[in-house]
C-alpha cells in the first residue's frame, strides 16, 4: 500500500497483533506490579482503548481527530460502568464474591477487548492513521509554547502552596490563563484551528489540577460521603444493591473507581481526587466541538473558557459524581447534533450516554429528564404549528390556482394534469424540523430510570419522589425568599447588603453574563428565519453564524433556560438541588447563546464583539478563580489560602485524618464519641458512620461539665475548627489534662468518665 507523509494504512492482521501487544504489555505491567508502567499503561489502557476501539466498530470514520478522541473517552468511561456491572452482577450470582478484583477484571477486560478488537477488524478492512492534525508548524508550536506550561505551573505552584503557603506560582498561573486568552482573540485570525483544543485541553486540566492536589486528601462537603461508598466497595471487592443512601446507585463512585484502582494501584484517596481531574477535561472540549458547528472555531474557544470559567468546573474534584454526569449529558447532546454520523450511530451513542447519566448520579438524571420532556413538548407543538401552516397554505395555494384555471360556464371543465406538483409546494417532510428526542427516546429514558432507581435502587428514587412531593407542597411560599438555597439566595442579591466589595463586583459580572446569553436566545427567537435552521425559509444567515441553528438545539436551548428559571422561582428546589450545578449543566448547551447574546449588544454598541466578550469573561474568570478576592485581602479560595472561611470547612488536614483513623480502629463503640468537625471528614477519614458520633462547641462543652453534669465519651477537639481564639478556660479545669488520649498537634482527643 502507499504510504504518504501524512497517513498512513495498516494491513488488519498488523492491526491486530499491534493491538494483542499492547494488552499484553498491560497485563505484565499489572502483573508483575512495574512502578509507573502500570499507572500510565493501564490508565491509557481504560480511558481510551475501550472506547475507540468501539468508534472503529461504529465505523465512524467520518469524524474529526479531536471528536473522536471524546467520543473514545466517554465510551470507555461508559464501557468500564457498564462491564463492571456485568462482570459484578455475573460473578456474583456464579458465587465469586470477589468480582472487582485484579485477577478477575484483568482476565475479564482482556477477553472483552480482544472481542472489540476482532469486531473492529470485521467492520473495517483497513486502518488508516492520519498523521496532519499531530504535525504542528512553527507558527501553531509558537501558539502553543505558554498553555503547553499551565499543568506544570499549576502542579508546580500547588506543591509550593501545600509546603509553604507560597500562592505566588498559582495567582501566576491565573493570571496568565486569562492573559493567553486575550493574546488569542487579538491573533485569532492567524490562529489555526488545531490550536484551540490543545490550549482548551492546557487551561482545564490546569484547573482541575490546581484544585485536586491542594491537599494530601479530598476537598469539600458530599465528597467525604461519595468516598465512604467507594471505600465500601473497594474492601469488599464488589457492589451490591443493598444499601440505604441514593449514592449507592451512583456507579462513577464506586465501580467505576474501585476498577482503576484494582489496574493502578496506588493510594486510594490520591486515585479518588486525581481520577475525574484526568477524566473531566474533555468536557469543555466536548462544549467546543458543540458550539464549533454554529459559532466557529474561535467564537467555540471563547464560549468554553466561558464554561471553564465557572466555580463548578474549578472545583470539579469536590464534585466527582456531578461532573460525570455532565460530561455524558454533553456527550448525548453532541452526538444529537452531530452532521457525520449515521442514524443508527447516533441514536446507539445517545442511548449509551443517556444511560450512562443514569449510573452517574440521580440529581442530574432527574435534571436531565425534565429538559427531555420540555424539548420533547417543544417538538410536538413545533410539529403541530408546521403541519397547521402547510394544511393551510396547500388549501390556499390550492383554492387560488382553482380560481385561476375555473373553466368559463360555456367551456368544459379541465382537470388538472397527472404530475403537476404546483399545488403541493414543499412536502411535509420538507418542512418538518430535524427530530432526535422522539417520543421513543424520552420514552427510553424515562424506562431505564425508573428500572434502575426503583427496581435495582431504591433510596435514590424515593429520593427523587421526595423532592417532587416538596416542590408542590413548598408551592406556596413562593415569594418567601428564604425557601431558597443560600446560593440562589446570594444570586437574588438577598445579602448584597452585608457583601463585601468582591462579591459585590462577581455579583454584577455574573448577572452580566446570565443577561447576555438571555439576549442571545431572545434574539435567536425573535429572528429565527435568519438563524434557525428552517426548511423553507432561506433568508441568509448573521455572518458570525458558522451554520444555522437546528431548530431542536435551539428548543433543547429554550428547556434549559426554562428549568434554570424554575429553578430560582420554585421553593425549596434549590434547597434540593443547588442551583449552581444546575446552571453549571445548563451552561453546556446556553454557552453558545452567551457568544451570540454578546455579538448582538456588541453591535449595537458598535464595538468589536471579541472586545465585549472579554471585558466581561475575564473578570468572571477573575472572581471565579478567587483572584478579585485576593486582591482586596479576602482569603476567599482554599486553592491560594490556608485560612478563610472555604478552606476551615472544606479542607481536611494530616492531623485530622490521622486522629480520625486513630479513634475509628481503637475506640470502644459502646461509648459515645463527641466531635467539633464534619461528621462527614469522620465518615471518609475514619470509617465512622455519621450517626455514631455528635458535634459540640467548645462552649457547649464546657458548659455541659458544669454543676457535675459532665458527660462520658471520647470527645474529638481540632484546634482548625474552634469557633473562638481558644477554649473556654472551664473545659481543661474540668476535664483535666489526664484525660487526654491521643495528641498530634493539630487534633486532641478525650476520654471524659462520667461525674461521680
Amino acid at each position: 500500500m502507499k504510504i504518504t507523509s501524512t497517513s498512513k494504512s495498516l494491513d488488519i492482521r498488523k492491526y491486530f497483533l499491534l493491538f494483542v501487544a499492547l494488552l499484553i504489555l498491560v497485563d505484565l505491567a499489572v502483573a508483575l506490579n512495574v512502578p509507573v508502567l502500570r499507572q500510565v499503561l493501564s490508565f491509557i489502557f481504560l480511558t481510551f482503548l475501550p472506547g475507540w476501539l468501539i468508534v472503529l466498530t461504529l465505523r465512524l470514520n467520518n469524524l474529526d481527530l479531536t471528536t473522536k478522541i471524546v467520543l473514545s473517552v466517554g465510551l470507555s468511561v461508559a464501557f468500564l460502568m457498564f462491564f463492571g456491572l456485568l462482570v459484578n452482577s455475573l460473578l456474583l450470582a456464579l458465587g465469586y464474591t470477589k468480582p472487582l478484583s485484579t485477577i478477575s477484571l484483568l482476565i475479564s477486560f482482556n477477553i472483552v477487548s480482544i472481542g472489540l478488537a476482532i469486531l473492529a477488524c470485521i467492520r473495517n478492512k483497513d486502518f488508516t492513521f492520519s498523521f496532519s492534525n499531530l504535525k504542528l508548524d512553527t507558527r501553531e508550536k509558537a501558539f502553543l509554547i505558554v498553555p503547553s506550561l499551565f499543568p506544570l505551573l499549576s502542579v508546580i505552584g500547588t506543591r509550593l502552596m501545600n509546603l509553604t503557603d507560597n500562592n505566588l506560582l498559582l495567582m501566576s498561573l491565573l493570571f496568565l490563563i486569562p492573559a493567553y486568552v486575550i493574546f488569542i482573540a487579538f491573533y485569532h485570525h492567524k490562529v489555526s484551528e488545531r490550536i484551540y483544543p490543545l490550549a482548551i485541553s492546557f487551561i482545564g486540566i490546569s484547573l482541575l489540577l490546581m484544585y485536586a492536589l491542594r491537599s494530601n486528601h479530598i476537598i469539600g462537603a458530599d465528597i467525604h460521603v461519595a468516598y465512604y461508598w467507594f471505600l465500601q466497595t473497594l474492601d469488599n471487592l464488589h457492589w451490591t444493591t443493598s444499601g440505604t443512601s441514593p449514592l449507592n446507585a451512583v456507579l462513577s463512585i464506586s465501580v467505576l473507581p474501585s476498577i482503576y484502582q484494582s489496574f493502578l494501584n496506588i493510594a486510594p484517596e490520591f486515585l479518588f481526587k486525581i481520577l475525574y481531574s484526568l477524566i473531566t477535561p474533555t468536557l469543555p472540549l466536548i462544549v467546543y466541538l458543540i458550539s464549533k458547528k454554529y459559532i466557529g472555531s474561535f467564537y467555540a474557544f471563547l464560549a468554553s473558557f466561558f464554561f471553564m470559567s465557572q466555580i463548578m468546573f474549578i472545583s470539579a474534584p469536590e464534585h466527582q459524581r456531578t461532573h460525570m454526569a455532565v460530561f455524558f449529558f454533553a456527550l448525548a447532546i453532541m452526538v444529537l447534533f452531530q452532521d457525520n454520523l449515521s442514524e443508527f450511530a447516533r441514536r446507539t451513542l445517545f442511548i449509551v450516554f443517556t444511560a450512562s447519566i443514569i449510573l452517574s448520579h440521580y440529581g442530574t438524571t432527574y435534571v436531565v429528564l425534565f429538559v427531555l420532556l420540555l424539548t420533547w413538548i417543544g417538538m410536538q407543538i413545533l410539529s403541530q404549528i408546521v403541519t397547521h401552516r402547510k394544511e393551510s397554505a396547500t388549501l390556499s395555494t390550492e383554492s387560488r390556482i382553482a380560481r385561476n384555471n375555473s373553466p368559463p360556464l360555456s367551456s368544459p371543465r379541465r382537470s388538472r394534469p397527472v404530475g403537476d406538483t404546483t399545488t403541493i409546494g414543499l412536502r411535509h417532510s420538507q418542512i418538518q424540523p430535524k427530530r432526535g428526542m422522539t417520543t421513543t427516546a424520552v420514552g427510553l429514558f424515562l424506562t431505564m430510570l425508573f428500572f434502575w432507581y426503583s427496581q435495582m435502587t431504591g433510596p435514590s428514587f424515593y429520593s427523587g419522589v421526595h423532592f417532587i412531593r416538596e416542590t408542590f407542597v413548598n408551592w406556596q411560599d413562593i415569594f418567601v425568599t428564604e425557601t431558597r438555597g443560600g446560593v440562589t439566595q446570594a444570586a437574588l442579591g438577598t445579602t448584597l447588603a452585608q457583601a463585601r466589595t468582591p462579591q459585590t463586583i462577581e455579583f454584577v459580572v455574573s448577572w452580566l453574563t446570565i443577561i447576555i446569553f438571555t439576549i442571545g436566545i431572545i434574539v435567536t427567537i425573535r429572528r429565527f428565519k435568519e438563524m434557525i435552521s428552517i426548511p423553507g425559509f432561506n433568508r441568509t444567515k448573521p455572518n458570525f453564524l458558522l451554520k444555522k441553528l437546528d431548530t431542536e438545539y435551539v428548543l433543547l436551548s429554550v428547556a434549559c433556560y426554562t428549568i434554570l428559571v424554575f429553578s430560582v422561582i420554585l421553593p425549596y428546589v434549590s434547597i434540593g438541588y443547588e442551583i449552581s450545578r444546575t446552571y453549571f449543566q445548563m451552561t453546556v448547551i446556553l454557552s453558545v447563546f452567551f457568544i451570540i447574546g454578546a455579538v448582538k449588544v456588541s453591535r449595537y454598541l458598535k464595538l468589536r464583539p471579541s472586545w465585549l466578550i472579554l471585558v466581561v469573561l475575564i473578570p468572571y474568570f477573575l472572581c471565579t478563580a478567587g483572584l478579585v478576592s485576593q486582591a482586596f485581602g479576602f482569603p476567599r479560595v482554599l486553592t491560594l489560602n490556608s485560612e478563610g472561611p472555604m478552606y476551615v470547612s472544606n479542607y481536611t488536614t494530616d492531623e485530622e485524618s490521622y486522629a480520625a483513623k486513630w479513634i475509628g480502629e481503637y475506640r470502644d463503640k459502646r461509648v459515645s464519641l463527641y466531635r467539633n468537625i464534619t461528621s462527614r471528614r469522620m465518615l471518609s477519614q475514619g470509617k465512622i458512620p455519621e450517626i455514631e458520633s455528635k458535634a459540640f462547641s467548645p462552649e457547649g462543652l464546657a458548659e455541659s461539665f458544669k454543676d457535675n453534669q459532665g458527660i462520658h465519651g471520647y470527645i474529638y477537639l481540632s484546634y482548625m475548627r474552634l469557633d473562638t481564639d481558644g477554649l473556654p478556660v472551664e473545659f481543661f479545669d474540668i476535664l483535666g489534662e489526664e484525660s487526654k488520649i491521643y495528641s498530634n498537634g493539630g487534633v486532641e482527643i478525650f476520654l471524659s468518665a462520667p461525674a461521680e
